[in-house]
Order: C-alpha cells, then sequence, then structure tokens
C-alpha cells in the first residue's frame, strides 16, 4: 500500500500503527472485560448512558467544556481562561469562516505564519495557537494548517496557555478545539444557502436521526464558492458523515469521516508599504502573482468508543488518521516599494507536500473519595505519527511598480521568470509516545485543586535534498515533561478566584528550508482571575491577568553571516483580558471581550530593512513588539429579538470590532494602523424557515486585517450577504 488516502506512506509504518492501535485496543477492553464480568458476578447493575440536549448558557460558569479538562469540568471550576464560542453566534453573525468566529475571543489575532492567506493560523497573547477536532489533533503546529469553515461545527472552545499537560504537543499560545455536531436520537434536518457581495453563494444540508434500533447518524454536507474581494477566489466542498452505535446500555462507538476539497488562491503581499514605510495604493491593487493557486484535500477517518465501566469509572478510547494533499503555487519573497516605486525581491514557490497525522488515545476518567475529599482523575496513553513528505523549487519573478502593478505573470514560463532550482525533496517523520495524569481534588466547596502531567518521547528526522547542502539525514529524539498546576476559591456559588501555572513543549516540523528542529520550543504561563455572575444571573464577567513565554523558536540570529534559522527566539507577554456577557431581560443580549497587553521580543536577533537600511546594516530586534500582535482588541456584538406579537421571532444585531495597530516586520518600522469596524445583522424566523441578511463594514472603512512580510491584508469593503434555512424535526 503506497498511499492512505492520498498520503505517501512505507509499509512498515502502516504495519506499525496498526499493530500498535490494535494492541492497545485489545488490550483494553481486556481488562474492561474483565471488570464487566467481575460486575456480573456480584450482580451490580450496569449504568445507563444518558444523553442530554439541553445546555446552559455557552461561556457562563455553569457552562461544561471538554477542553480546560477533558473531563467536562465546568467552567467555574478550572484554574484557566476557557473561552466557548457557540453555534448560535456563529449564526446570529453570519460566520462562514475561522477568521470571523475569533473575532469572539479575547486577545487572539489572525498570524500569516505557514498558512499565507490558504490556511488559518492564530496568536493568543501574542503567541501561536494548535488546532484540535474533538480534542484529537488536527495536523500540527503552527504549519500544516487548512482553510476551516463552520458549517460542522456545534461550538468552539479555546483554551488560553500551554495546555501540553493535557494535549501534549502545541502551541504555546493555547488551543482550538472545534467541536462537532454529533448524531442525534432523533430525527432532525436542516438545509440553507447564502448568497452575498463578491460573488458568494454557499449551501449546506445537515440531516440527523436514528437508524434501526442501536444506531443513530448525521450527515452534513456544504458546498462554498466566492469570487472574492481583490480576486482572492475560494471554492471549497466537504462532507461529513457519522454513525453512533449503542453497543450496550454502557458502550457507544462513534465512527466519523470527514473529506475536504478546498482550493483558494492565497495573497502573500496585501497592500504594500512605499519608501516611506506607508500604506498609501488603493485597497483594490493586485500584487500577488495571478496564477497562485492552492490545493488541499483532506480525508479524515475517526473512532470513538466510550464505556461506562462503572457509575465511577468511564473509559475512552480513540483514533484518527488524517491524510492531506496539497499543491500551491503562491508568492514567497518580496519587499517595500524603493525610492523609484519599485517592489523588488519577488519570488514564487511551487511545492507540493503529502502529509499523514496519526493519532491514537485510551484515557480513563475515575471519580473516588478519600474521606471527605473527591478526585475526579484522568490518566493516559497517546501514540502520535507526523510523516510529511514535501519538494519545493522557486522561481525569481521581475519588479513590478507599486502605483500601477501592471503585466503581473500569467504562468512560470512568463517573460522575466527565471527558476531558482529545487530547493529541498525531504521527508519528517515524528513518532510521540505518551503518558499523562491529572487529579482534580476537591477540597471542599469552596477550595478546589488541579495538578496535572505529561510526558513525552518524540522521536523525529529531517532527511533527503537540501538546496546549498545536497543531502542531509538529521535524526533526533527528546524527552518532554509538562505540567500544569492550579487552584480555585469560591466564596459562594456564583464566584470564583484562581491562579494557575502552566507549561507547554512542542516539536517544531517546519518545512521552511532551513529550519531544522534540534530542541523543543517550550513556553510557560502564569494566570490568576475571577469569573462571577452577578444581578441574579442576568450578568457574567470574567477578568484574567496573564504573563507568558516561549523560547526556541525559529529566528534568523545573523543573517548577515549565515542566513539560517536558529531557535534563539524568545518571548514575553503580560496583560489583562476582560469578557462580559449581559442580559438585561428577556430579547436582549449583549456580550463583549477586551485585552490589553504587553508583547516583547527578548531574543538578540539581528535584522535588516533591505530598503531602508544600507547594505550589511543590522539592528538587533530585542525589545521590539513581535509580528502582527496588537497591544489592544475589543469586540461587542449585541442582538434583541422581539418576543411577542406579529414581530416575534425577528431579531436585530449589532457589533463592533476594534484592534490597535502592529507591526509588519520584526524591526518595528512597517506599521499597520488600528482600526474599528461596525457590523449589523437582521434576521426573522417563523415556524420551520428562518431569513437573514448580514451587513460588514457599514462605513466602508479601509482597513488591514493581517500583517505580511513587505505590506497588510486590507479587509473587506462595505459586504452584505443574505440566507434562507429550512429546519425540519
Amino acid at each position: 500500500m503506497k498511499y492512505l488516502f492520498g498520503f505517501k506512506r512505507g509499509r512498515g509504518d502502516i504495519v506499525r500503527i496498526a499493530i500498535l492501535g490494535a494492541w492497545v485496543w485489545s488490550s483494553s477492553n481486556a481488562v474492561a472485560q474483565d471488570a464487566l464480568a467481575k460486575d456480573q458476578e456480584k450482580g451490580a447493575e450496569l449504568p445507563e448512558i444518558k444523553v442530554s440536549t439541553g445546555r446552559v448558557r455557552p461561556g457562563t460558569l455553569e457552562d461544561v467544556a471538554r477542553t480546560g479538562t477533558k473531563t467536562d469540568t465546568p467552567l467555574r471550576d478550572v484554574p484557566a481562561s476557557v473561552a466557548v464560542v457557540p453555534a448560535s453566534l456563529l449564526k446570529e453573525q453570519g460566520v462562514i469562516n475561522m477568521d470571523d468566529a475569533m473575532r469572539n475571543v479575547s486577545s487572539v489575532q489572525p498570524l500569516m505564519g505557514g498558512g499565507y492567506g490558504f490556511a488559518n493560523n492564530y496568536t493568543s497573547r501574542g503567541l501561536p495557537l494548535s488546532f484540535f477536532r474533538d480534542d484529537m489533533p488536527d495536523g500540527t503546529s503552527p504549519q500544516n494548517g487548512y482553510y476551516r469553515t463552520m458549517y460542522d461545527v456545534e461550538r468552539i472552545e479555546v483554551l488560553k496557555g500551554p495546555g501540553s499537560a493535557l494535549f501534549g504537543s502545541a502551541g504555546p499560545g493555547g488551543s482550538i478545539n472545534m467541536i462537532t455536531r454529533q448524531p442525534r436520537s432523533g430525527f432532525a434536518a436542516s438545509a440553507g444557502t447564502m448568497l452575498g457581495s463578491f460573488g458568494t453563494r454557499n449551501g449546506y444540508a445537515d440531516v440527523t436521526g436514528p437508524i434501526g434500533q442501536n444506531f443513530a447518524g448525521r450527515v452534513i454536507a456544504d458546498l462554498e464558492h466566492a469570487d472574492g474581494f481583490r480576486g482572492l477566489k475560494r471554492n471549497v466542498f466537504e462532507i461529513s458523515p457519522t454513525l453512533l452505535w449503542r453497543l450496550a446500555d454502557d458502550k457507544t462507538l462513534l465512527v466519523d469521516f470527514d473529506h475536504r476539497d478546498i482550493h483558494i488562491r492565497p495573497d502573500n503581499y496585501g497592500t504594500l508599504f512605499n519608501i516611506n514605510s506607508q500604506l498609501v495604493v488603493p485597497r483594490e491593487n493586485r500584487y500577488y502573482t495571478p496564477f497562485n493557486n492552492t490545493s488541499n484535500t483532506i480525508n479524515r477517518v475517526t473512532a470513538v468508543h466510550n464505556w461506562a465501566i462503572s457509575a465511577d469509572l468511564n473509559m475512552r478510547t480513540a483514533f484518527t488518521y488524517d491524510g492531506r494533499l496539497l499543491n500551491l503555487v503562491r508568492n514567497g519573497g518580496g519587499n517595500q516599494a524603493n525610492a523609484a516605486g519599485m517592489i523588488t525581491g519577488r519570488d514564487v514557490r511551487f511545492q507540493t507536500d503529502h502529509q499523514g497525522f496519526a493519532t491514537f488515545q485510551n484515557e480513563f476518567i475515575w471519580k473516588k473519595y478519600t474521606g471527605p475529599i473527591k478526585h475526579t482523575f484522568l490518566g493516559g496513553f497517546e501514540y502520535k505519527n507526523t510523516d510529511i513528505t514535501t519538494v519545493r523549487n522557486d522561481f525569481s519573478l521581475p519588479n513590478i511598480s507599486l502605483l500601477n502593478p501592471v503585466g503581473l505573470e500569467t504562468s512560470l514560463n512568463s517573460p522575466g521568470v527565471t527558476s531558482k532550482g529545487q530547493i529541498f525533496d525531504r521527508r519528517i517523520n515524528s513518532d510521540q509516545f505518551s503518558f499523562y495524569a491529572q487529579d482534580q481534588i476537591d477540597l471542599s466547596e469552596q477550595f478546589k485543586l488541579r495538578l496535572g502531567i505529561r510526558n513525552d518521547l518524540v522521536e523525529w528526522s529531517d532527511k533527503g535534498f537540501q538546496s546549498g547542502v545536497g543531502y542531509r539525514e538529521i535524526v533526533r529524539s527528546r524527552s518532554l515533561t509538562t505540567y500544569s498546576t492550579g487552584g480555585v476559591y469560591q466564596p459562594t456559588k456564583y464566584l470564583s478566584f484562581y491562579a494557575g501555572y502552566s507549561t507547554g513543549a512542542f516539536i517544531n516540523l517546519s518545512t521552511e528550508p532551513t529550519a531544522v528542529a534540534t530542541a523543543p520550543e517550550t513556553s510557560d504561563q502564569i494566570e490568576v482571575g475571577a469569573k462571577t455572575t452577578l444581578v441574579e444571573g442576568k450578568v457574567d464577567l470574567n477578568v484574567a491577568l496573564f504573563q507568558t513565554s516561549r523560547n526556541n523558536y525559529f529566528i534568523n540570529l545573523n543573517p548577515a553571516a549565515t542566513n539560517l534559522q536558529t531557535q534563539d527566539g524568545k518571548d514575553r507577554s503580560r496583560g489583562v483580558e476582560v469578557t462580559l456577557a449581559v442580559r438585561p431581560f428577556a430579547g436582549l443580549s449583549i456580550i463583549g471581550n477586551g485585552v490589553w497587553m504587553d508583547p516583547e521580543t527578548l531574543s538578540k536577533a539581528l535584522a535588516r530593512n533591505n530598503i531602508l537600511f544600507a547594505p550589511g546594516e543590522f539592528r538587533s530586534i530585542a525589545g521590539n513588539r513581535p509580528v502582527g500582535v496588537a497591544t489592544n482588541m475589543g469586540n461587542l456584538w449585541a442582538t434583541y429579538q422581539i418576543q411577542t406579537g406579529l414581530a416575534q421571532g425577528l431579531m436585530f444585531g449589532f457589533g463592533v470590532t476594534y484592534k490597535g495597530d502592529s507591526f509588519a516586520d520584526t524591526l518595528n518600522l512597517l506599521r499597520v494602523p488600528s482600526y474599528v469596524v461596525y457590523d449589523a445583522a437582521v434576521s426573522y424566523r417563523v415556524k420551520r424557515m428562518e431569513v437573514a441578511v448580514n451587513v460588514r463594514n457599514l462605513t466602508d472603512k479601509t482597513y488591514y486585517t493581517t500583517p505580511t512580510f513587505a505590506g497588510a491584508l486590507p479587509g473587506n469593503p462595505l459586504s452584505a450577504f443574505g440566507s434562507i434555512r429550512f429546519y425540519f424535526n
């Protein structure tokens, strides 16, 4: 078997994964069967698994989020910041992509990273985030991402700060956990379509219900097209069938398959800076190569076995394999305009990645009393394999004018395009074996502790051709130990004070040519805060003070001498976050968040500006702000739904988003200005039909969202999107 779900693998790797999974699965079930037999001999009754469809308001103290503890613990008992974005909020705002969804989470900002417009990358509190899907890793971090839609999302949970003690190798800024919609025991269906600005049109269908006596299923499919502002086209097809099998009253098996076919034209430049480091050209100007294109095919299969062994003991066994094929043609280099108004240093990258990510987890949750003290113990084992085969070729492009960017290339055969040759042909592989444990200790109704520890044994290699080096073979192994600790004090049911400390580590398997991991990136966070519900449940207020840091990320320590990326990067960020939800009376809801922080680069790396500095002139970046990170951000969203009369079901929404200035370069010479953007929405639901209109950027403001290496991506102008949905249940 050469290819598995579109990914090239060796037969030995497949056999190794299969044997390991089968051994752990069979072992866990053998133990469980012995326990079951003993219970039956004693005449014990097996507990019944109950499914509840009703939930408290997402994000409140009473809400349960798995991402903070993996044990369905109320947020008031978690000594960390966990933000929750429910599907209802995404629907109100007309959200169809991840960038719009993340505006609802304080301190989260988009980052170009390795995505360059075709993949989602974010920072939280100034540091990169990792992605998970239903508690399982979704690729590696921070690279190997993709463009994420919202059609199958039930809610989004965001853990702030390092989460390696629970999730293993993960980004220092925290973890984004996409909780998907699961099969239901009763029939339900919905379908809808959206039409809007920039040739946007999409449609989706969602059907769930019972299949016979012991099965339930769900199928979600969507089709999306957009011509895009500035010609940034997007075509997406997704289908996700899920089957839930109730093996017994105490056992379930969930099998999910997710297929995504994503084609996006990326923009690496946005609007470029002039010689004075200003963004002065029209936002409609295009500098990217017109034949830019990315094609990302993803096939992901997941199986999850849940077993309530007893009333106090539950076991979860899960396996996922994620195979991806990425073909991309995108711009990779360039400078701000020089004194002659010309953009220099442009190039284009042609790259193909075969990616495979396999994860196996076996964990149990045991609730036990030792006298008056309650313990919720989590223990687990995880095996994770990452295998990436990547080939890249680079081409140089001619200079173009900042003010009149005409004559852009139409293909790699266009005049002035010259080949730089093959940059690399590599295979990057890693195996990770992990054991982890966590104990949540309820000392009393008022005092609660959390202790967590994890050890990851990581073996990785980077083998193949590298330009300027020839064939190279780098093999490493490292044992990583991370931990978390924290406590909660609850003087009343609706008020919690907490403090926590956590550490993180991950091996950065970057596909950048000169980035070879020799050590793990490490991070830590200390956080104190308060969570409270006021005014008889009408107000939820959370406040957090934090300090986060990371070490050993890739930078060019001395580009004049070597231009090689080394792991000497150091960052630190400290600040305060506030989230607020107000429901003063029936029908009116106001939610908001804000952050003030002071991010700082501690690395003593050197950098230069190719336009402003003389050849060979370099300056230290120490004390500067990390690229793309604003110090101040805020978001507010308010809705009012008429409760009675003929207009019952009519809802009005209004939102405002503020982001402070940021920088596009490590020297902090290219400033991206701050902005305020206003949005609005109106919807009406009657019986089984709902219509909605969402308007974005009401004032048609020119603003810039994400810095690039020589410019910034302009936000969309005034735009409108109309949708209609039908519900059947």
